[in-house]
C-alpha cells in the first residue's frame, strides 16, 4: 500500500508534500520558531542553482535525495551546508505533526466506516506499506481490530511499515528522562480485549520502538514530540539502504508475508523505477513460492501498471479505479 490510500483520506501525497509542510508550519507555534520555509529557500539555492529564480520548487523525492547524500558523504565538506542534518530532523517532526493533524480531520470519515479501508483491517490481512502515518493503526482501534507491527499474521491484522513510522524511534534516539514504559515493542498486540506488554530489549540503540501515542490519540503529537528525540522515518530518497538497516525485521516480515501470499493486492503505490528496495522485495517475494500468487494493481494511472508488469510481473490483473474518499 502507498500514499494513495491515505490521500484518499485528505492526507499530502509525495509532490505536495513539502508545500503542504510549508503551509502548516504557519499556522503552529513551535514549527513557526523552526523558521522552515527560510531554511528550506537556503537548501534549496545550496543545492540548485535555480533556486535564486523566484517560485522554483525542486522534485520533493530529489530534494530529500539530496539532502540525504549530502548528510552521508558530504557533511564534514568545510563551508558545506551547515544546517542539513538539523533541517533533515525538522523536517521529519514537521512531517509528522502534519499527518497527525491531517488524521484526526479525517476521523469523522474513518468512524463512519470507509469502503475499501474496510477490507483492509481485516484479521489474516497483511498490510504492507510505505505510509508513515497512523491512519490504518487508528482504524483498527476503532473498529476493535486486534494489530500487530511486526509478524507475518498468525490471525491478526498486521501492518508491516518498511519505512518507519511518524511514531516510531531507534532506542538511542528516545528522550531518557522518561520511563521505558512509555515506549512499546513493536511486536505487541494492540487493541486486543486483553493486552499484554513485551519489554523492551536491554540494549535498545540500533532497534526502532514505538511511543506509546496510539493508546492516547488525542495526546499523540503531544507524547512524540516528547518522548523522541528524532525519528525513524525514511525519507523518500534514491538509495534508503544504509536508514534502513534497523527495519531489517520488518523487512524480512514482510518478505515472508509475500512469499506465503495466495493473492497481493497493489493498491495507491506507484512502483517508481528508482525505488529499488520495495521493487526487489516485491518481485523476490512473488517468486519465490512454489506457486505464483494472484496479483492485482489498482491505480488510475496507466503508466503505473506498465512498471509493474515490467518489474514486478507479467501477468497482473488491472483495476484501473481510485480509491474512494469514503
Amino acid at each position: 500500500m502507498g500514499a494513495g490510500v491515505s490521500t484518499a483520506l485528505g492526507l499530502p501525497n509525495t509532490p505536495s508534500l513539502i508545500d503542504a509542510v510549508v503551509e502548516f508550519s504557519k499556522a503552529k507555534q513551535w514549527l513557526q520558531s523552526e523558521r522552515l520555509p527560510k531554511r528550506l529557500q537556503a537548501a534549496f539555492r545550496y543545492f540548485y542553482p535555480d533556486a535564486v529564480n523566484q517560485g522554483f520548487k525542486p522534485d520533493v523525492v530529489d530534494f530529500f535525495s539530496s539532502l540525504r547524500t549530502y548528510l552521508d558523504i558530504g557533511a564534514g565538506l568545510v563551508g558545506g551546508f551547515k544546517d542539513a542534518a538539523n533541517l533533515d530532523r525538522s523536517l521529519r517532526f514537521a512531517i509528522a505533526h502534519l499527518l497527525i493533524d491531517r488524521m484526526h480531520n479525517a476521523e469523522p470519515r474513518m468512524e463512519a466506516g470507509h469502503s475499501f479501508v474496510d477490507q483492509i483491517v481485516q484479521p489474516g490481512i497483511i498490510a504492507i506499506t510505505s505510509n508513515w502515518d497512523l491512519l490504518l493503526e487508528r482504524y483498527a482501534a476503532m473498529k476493535g481490530v486486534p494489530l500487530r507491527l511486526s509478524g507475518t499474521g498468525r490471525g491478526n491484522f498486521v501492518v508491516l511499515k518498511l519505512h518507519g513510522s511518524v511514531d516510531w524511534c531507534l532506542g538511542r534516539e528516545r528522550d531518557r528522562t522518561y520511563p521505558r514504559t512509555d515506549f512499546a515493542n513493536l511486536r505487541e498486540l494492540l487493541f486486543a480485549p486483553h493486552q499484554h506488554r513485551i519489554g523492551l530489549p536491554v540494549h535498545l540503540d540500533e532497534t526502532p520502538i514505538r511511543v506509546r501515542a496510539l493508546e492516547a490519540p488525542n495526546q499523540a503529537w503531544r507524547l512524540i514530540r516528547s518522548r523522541a528525540e528524532d525519528l525513524h522515518m525514511v525519507t523518500m530518497a534514491h538509495g534508503k539502504a544504509p536508514q534502513l538497516g534497523p527495519l531489517r525485521d520488518v523487512w524480512r516480515d514482510a518478505y515472508a508475508a509475500l512469499s506465503r501470499a495466495r493473492e497481493m493486492v497493489i493498491v495507491g503505490y506507484s512502483m517508481p523505477p528508482d525505488d529499488i528496495e520495495i521493487r526487489t522485495l516485491l518481485r523476490s517475494g512473488a517468486i519465490r513460492g512454489g506457486r505464483p500468487p494472484r496479483i492485482e494493481v489498482r491505480n488510475p494511472a496507466p503508466d503505473v501498471h506498465d512498471r509493474l508488469r515490467k518489474y514486478l510481473a507479467r501477468e497482473v490483473v488491472s483495476d484501473y479505479t481510485p480509491v474512494p474518499a469514503t
